[in-house]
This record gives structure tokens, sequence and C-alpha cells, in this order.
């Protein structure tokens, strides 16, 4: 990924807002715990309007010096994805195509290789 497609928490909100797409942070999911993702991850999420839904993305993003491995799921999606997330970018998950629902919980945990 280029450095033009890392995408900042705020910068996704405001676009967000402005799509009428809802937009969320977080640091981890409240039922995985506070140690089940590192300090230098961020977790957020996006509902972009296609025909027929919403489709549902969650972003990740890597600071870290080091590279993760993150299990990626959702409350409208529970089948837990693995991602490979490269030290110092960001991935884009698709988790659910043209959903009626506009809203869901992304559910993160990631761990530093």
């Amino acid at each position: 990924m280029t450095a033009a497609r890392i995408i900042v928490s705020s910068v996704v909100t405001a676009v967000a807002i402005a799509l009428c797409a809802s937009s969320t942070v977080a640091r981890a999911d409240a039922d995985a715990g506070a140690s089940s993702l590192p300090a230098c991850i961020s977790v957020a999420t996006e509902a972009r309007y296609v025909p027929y839904g919403y489709n549902h993305i969650v972003l990740l993003k890597n600071g870290c010096s080091k590279a993760a491995t993150c299990s990626v799921s959702t409350d409208v999606n529970p089948q837990a994805m693995s991602v490979d997330v490269a030290a110092r970018t960001s991935v884009e998950v698709l988790t659910f195509t043209a959903s009626p629902a506009q809203t869901f919980q992304a559910r993160v945990t990631c761990k530093l290789h």
C-alpha cells in the first residue's frame, strides 16, 4: 500500500459523514478485553453505501514497527477472518456486502510478530 492510501481516522469520520455512512473508531471489542489490541494498532469501522445496502468495512492501521496478524469479525458477520497487516501500513477488510443494516460492531484481536 502506498502512503496515500493510509487512512487517518479523523479523515475517515469526516468523509463518512459527508457520504452519509457511519464511522466509528474503536480500541478493541468490549468482549475481547484491553490486552487483545496493541496500543500501536487502531481500528475503525465504515459502512459504505452501495446499491441495495451497505458494505461493512473494518479499517486496520498498524503503526507498530512489527507486522501483525489480526482476527476480524463483526456482530453482523461472526465468521472470523485472519488478516496480516505489515508494519506501518493500513488494510481495509470487507466483512459484509450490501447489508440492509448501516451499523455494525467490529471484533478485532491482533498479535504482533
